[in-house]
């Protein structure tokens, strides 16, 4: 008896389509960072495609899609929870509730997928297969913008360690990838459970197989056509300080702290270029008490002055205000230090994290988010920082580099030539989260023919090229410097730089119209 006749056999008994759901979700989390094993993904939404067309009703079919993203979310998102097991933290007791409670907000976009896709069509026919397709892959984009959103583990990111196949997002984006990715994995599914004739699934085999190779032999094309080139006068030197979260801002240590990131930023004694220097320090490296103190821009000068070319600092900053009546006002932002300690072309995070940054409806919430302000403000959107003597970049602040399609100013009247990505993820300790947020900075710069530049507290610093390829990163729990020249941008604009998501929301909002037409006005013989 083959597996798939044992898997068949197995669902005939009540209580296991569900538990069943949750496994296949569990199989198909393998295929994310760190472990990147993308056939599990193939084996996890084909196994769960033949449990949703077991001619459930819709509320099944819902049930169903619920708990296989449950299983995929649990298992992915696991380490958010290490943020309030640092010590001290004493919001440790909600541990249980976000490590079930996300996921399970989470599985819900999912689950209304399936219960729209099998009310649209019949999962066991080519247009209700289709629908499935069109319903899932709409789903990630919309728990990607709903309540400031959370595209977190897309599915397209299963191809993350297969560089030409990722090569796709330069087009259509990670949501566009993610499309033709649940269209893929979930297609073994439809060909042993589908009640529709060969012909019909042979179409839809060679269009699957096509497609594939298609992507394959654009982005191995790509890739072969467009080696990484670099900025010949600036080079990078990106600094993970790797500082301990329960030390980070300890009032103790906040001078010792300060000190390290100056010791890794100095030039090295053995440096002749007279190129133009970027340091690149993490997010909120300056607190409050730095950030104006005339000794702490006392060393941040006599650091920059041990480099004999032009040199900035490029740092986060935790800003302090105060309102008329004393109420203070916290930014989450990066400003540039020159050779004279002067600051300029401060930018302010825009896209807060929930509960981790500030509270949604904290008015009616009596709650203080994760860390240990009254809660952030938000900057003004994505931005352009154009600074003498550096070239045009886009700033983005730990999580915001996860939102496809919002991470420059389209708008600016001097394009990016790079993205200047900071994040602390000693929140996350030695979990999947800082591969999985690494793997954002990797899709940043295919999707926008972008270089990235990451400079983490601790997690993975590096640096990638326009094209996604990894040329310097680091490990977690390291002290390190990147020494590296700044990369090109892509040569030619990408198309997804051009018109973002919009490719995607055309075909897949194709893809729904033309199944519900199909459905309303069947063929008839």
């Amino acid at each position: 008896m083959t597996f798939p006749d044992v898997f068949i056999k197995a669902l005939t008994r009540p209580w296991m389509p569900l538990p069943l759901s949750f496994c296949a979700g569990v199989l198909a989390s393998y295929a994310m960072a760190p472990v990147g094993l993308w056939p599990l993904m193939f084996i996890g939404l084909s196994c769960f495609y033949i449990l949703y067309a077991q001619g459930l009703k819709a509320w099944g079919a819902t049930l169903l899609g619920f708990f296989f993203a449950l299983g995929y979310f649990m298992t992915g998102l696991w380490w958010i929870g290490n943020a309030l097991l640092v010590d001290g933290n004493e919001f440790a007791w909600v541990w249980p509730i976000s490590v079930i409670g996300l996921p399970t907000l989470l599985a819900l976009f999912t689950g209304i997928a399936c219960g729209v896709a099998y009310i649209i069509a019949p999962p066991r026919t080519a247009k209700g297969f289709v629908a499935f397709v069109a319903c899932v892959a709409l789903a990630e984009w919309v728990r990607g913008h709903i309540f400031t959103g959370f595209p977190w583990n897309l599915y397209g990111y299963a191809w993350g360690d297969v560089l030409p196949m990722a090569q796709f997002a330069s087009i259509g984006g990670a949501y566009g990838l993610s499309l033709l990715t649940v269209f893929w994995a979930a297609l073994g599914g439809f060909l042993y459970i589908g009640k529709t004739d060969r012909r019909t699934k042979t179409l839809l085999t060679v269009i699957a197989g096509l497609s594939l190779l298609g992507c394959l032999g654009y982005g191995a094309l790509r890739l072969s056509q467009n080696p990484t080139a670099y900025h010949d006068t600036v080079q990078l030197q990106i600094v993970q300080p790797n500082i301990k979260q329960d030390m980070k801002w300890d009032p103790g240590e906040l001078v010792r702290n300060f000190e390290k990131h100056l010791s890794l930023s100095r030039a090295p004694e053995d440096q002749t270029t007279d190129k133009t220097t970027l340091i690149l320090w993490p997010e909120t490296a300056i607190g409050p008490a730095l950030a104006n103190n005339e000794t702490a821009r006392d060393k941040i000068v006599e650091t920059l002055a041990t480099h004999k070319g032009p040199v900035y600092l490029l740092s986060g900053l935790l800003g302090r205000e105060e309102e008329t009546d004393g109420t203070p006002r916290y930014y989450n932002s990066l400003g540039i230090f020159t050779r004279d300690g002067a600051m300029e072309n401060v930018y302010s995070k825009t896209h807060l994290v929930p509960l981790g940054e500030f509270i949604p409806f904290q008015e009616w919430i009596p709650l203080k988010p994760v860390v240990e302000f009254s809660g952030f403000q938000r900057g003004n959107g994505p931005s352009n920082i154009a600074a003498n003597g550096i070239p045009a970049f886009s700033p983005l602040i730990c999580y915001e580099i996860i939102f496809s399609g919002d991470v420059v100013d389209r708008r600016a009247a001097v394009p990016s030539e790079w993205i200047a990505a900071i994040t602390n993820d000693g929140w996350y300790g030695d979990s999947a989260g800082p591969y999985q947020h690494f793997m954002h900075a990797v899709f940043r710069s295919i999707e926008q023919g972008l270089p990235t530049a990451r400079s983490a507290n601790t997690g993975i610093s590096g640096l990638t090229d326009a094209y996604g390829r990894t040329l310097y990163r680091t490990t977690i729990y390291e002290d390190a410097i990147v020494f590296a020249p700044l990369p090109l941008k892509s040569q030619n604009a990408t198309l997804f730089s051009r018109y973002g998501n919009g490719l995607y929301l055309l075909l897949v909002s194709g893809l729904l119209i033309g199944c519900c037409v199909g459905a309303l006005f069947p063929r008839r013989h």
